[in-house]
């Protein structure tokens, strides 16, 4: 077995250090042209596609300019995405101080990791794979209904390698099993679904950056930050102006179109020191109005989720006691399966627009989650009874609303690029997200009075919070889970919204993604999305990068 153990890892070791340093990249480069084709800002998710897309026209240069570097090797192994938080490839970015919620959180702040580096935030989420409901794109404009992206779900589907929750999974069967039990109308019940491949991420920088990036007409610039993007005076995009990761400065010009795939705050934050805003906020700024559009940077949404502790009795849950065993370790690292192979998530539930994920999970690190997440010791130890215990049998419902109403907006704290903007997501300022919340944990509460969850000993956690006692400790009552919720309800990483692609003059960006104001502009990532997705958005980005993807091409050969 020891053999077998040392010979793989040789191998693998083997296989790292030729990919290090005898198959670096050939787009790769130091030191970019003057001029490009088009200039792709981010290789995050969409970045990721556009850049490969693209650059299959051979006439046609392409950059793709990225603030960060590589990932390392964590990142490729789907259940430790948390441990990436705080490190150098995240933005780190936090909200500012919310009103309506984050009572839990030091100086009422939500930690937002962002992803910085070839892959962005593809690279460090949960892989969690979704499209929402076919109604989430009934408001959305001409061309970007449920039936004209299909099409495109499949090839995203075909494409990321999407698997379910393993065969085995007792959690899973037991969630599944309720629906039969419940009997209720408008309930969707389903295995987690994610994207891996061979037990390692498959993000889209494997999937279409590492396809492409050997091809000549692509260059990618690492470590380079984009501070301002450039126009001529008849208002059409002119190019760059970047910033290397030696301090200089230099300018990129582009030919066609400059895309913008850096994200839901990063995205705003580039348009608004470019000039392209609400006048009255780049006016306070000093800064020339290359274009007036006052939605630039409103419209956020996300999802705030409630963590929903069950107990089990049953030896039915993921522990970090059994990620810790050595057989465990080795099923990975030598088969590539186990626990480490999945991002937890056992099974996903809907019922209208009140959504669960079930975590699988029965045991927490404090000393990793509670300072990621900025939560206060008390609260944190009484929303995870078992912070002090490895070995705890459990699982958590994340609960949460799956259509908010709330909206928050990203703006300037100052004109320097290197300065996080203003996040303010405004988390539960519309009551209508609290009544939908709870309606998610009740209808998580309900499946644990089924025959399997009954059989595992599941029992709900009602956490003990100083700003809750006042109230009868029960999640059925709407007063005490809107409390809990206001305390401790913790950002999904969802944002989105901060650019709203529309057919309406108010828009920024039309139905080609187009910024409205310029020309030679476009947005391609979850700032365009006009309203939240069902479920985690990721895979719909990508559909939507690949049918951006088509537009672009289309026109270009025309």
């Amino acid at each position: 077995m020891w053999n077998y153990v040392l010979v793989s890892s040789l191998v693998l070791l083997m296989s790292l250090l030729y990919h290090c340093y005898f198959n670096s990249p050939a787009s790769i480069i130091e030191h970019p042209n003057t001029h490009y084709d088009y200039i792709i800002v981010g290789a995050g998710t969409a970045g990721c596609v556009l850049a490969s897309r693209l650059s299959e026209i051979s006439n046609l240069t392409v950059l793709l300019v990225e603030a960060g570097g590589h990932f390392g090797w964590a990142s490729s192994v789907p259940i430790l995405a948390p441990v990436l938080q705080g490190t150098d490839v995240d933005w780190s970015y936090s909200t500012e101080p919310q009103l309506y919620s984050s009572k839990g959180f030091w100086n009422h702040v939500q930690k937002v990791p962002r992803g910085k580096g070839l892959g962005g935030s593809g690279q460090m989420n949960h892989l969690v794979h979704s499209f929402g409901k076919p109604e989430d794109y009934k408001a959305w404009p001409r061309g970007w209904s449920h039936a004209d992206l299909l099409p495109y779900f499949k090839k995203v589907s075909d494409i990321m390698n999407v698997m379910s929750s393993p065969e085995e999974e007792y959690l899973a069967e037991a969630f599944l099993m309720a629906e039969e039990s419940l009997k209720l109308n408008n309930v969707t019940l389903q295995k987690g679904l994610y994207s891996t491949k061979r037990g390692s991420r498959w993000s889209t920088f494997n999937a279409h950056l590492q396809n492409a990036w050997n091809r000549r007409n692509l260059h990618i610039l690492t470590n380079t930050l984009v501070s301002k993007i450039l126009f001529k005076e008849n208002s059409n995009a002119d190019g760059i102006k970047v910033i290397y990761k030696d301090g200089s400065v230099g300018k990129i010009g582009v030919r066609k179109e400059v895309i913008l795939c850096a994200g839901a705050i990063n995205t705003p934050q580039l348009l608004l020191l470019s000039g392209i805003g609400p006048a009255e906020d780049l006016d306070k700024f000093q800064i020339p109005v290359a274009s007036n559009r006052p939605e630039v940077g409103k419209n956020l949404f996300d999802h705030l989720m409630l963590p929903v502790y069950v107990n089990l009795v049953a030896n039915v849950s993921i522990t970090l006691y059994k990620l810790q065993t050595l057989p465990e370790v080795l099923n990975y690292f030598i088969f590539g399966r186990g626990w480490y192979a999945t991002n937890a998530i056992m099974a996903v539930g809907r019922a209208n627009d009140s959504g669960v994920m079930l975590f699988g999970m029965g045991s927490t690190d404090e000393r990793i989650l509670k300072a990621l997440s900025n939560y206060k010791t008390e609260p944190y130890r009484a929303l995870y009874p078992s912070y002090d215990n490895s070995l705890q049998e459990g699982f958590l419902y994340l609960c949460y609303c799956l259509q908010p109403k709330s909206r928050g907006s990203v703006s300037l704290r100052s004109v320097n690029i290197r300065h996080q903007p203003k996040i303010d997501p405004s988390y539960l300022k519309h009551y209508d997200d609290v009544l939908c919340t709870h309606e998610a944990i009740n209808f998580a509460i309900r499946t644990l009075e089924t025959p399997k969850f009954r059989e595992y000993g599941a029992k709900v956690h009602q956490p003990d919070l100083d700003e809750c006692r006042h109230l009868r400790a029960d999640y059925r009552d709407v007063e005490y889970s809107e409390c809990v919720l206001r305390v401790g309800g913790l950002t999904s990483y969802h944002l989105g919204g901060t650019c709203r692609m529309g057919a309406d003059d108010r828009a920024v960006v039309d139905e080609k993604l187009r910024v409205r104001g310029v020309n030679g502009l476009r947005i391609i990532d979850a700032s365009v999305l006009p309203s939240p997705i069902s479920g985690n958005p990721n895979s719909v980005l990508i559909a939507i990068a690949e049918r951006a993807s088509d537009l672009i091409i289309d026109r270009t050969l025309d």
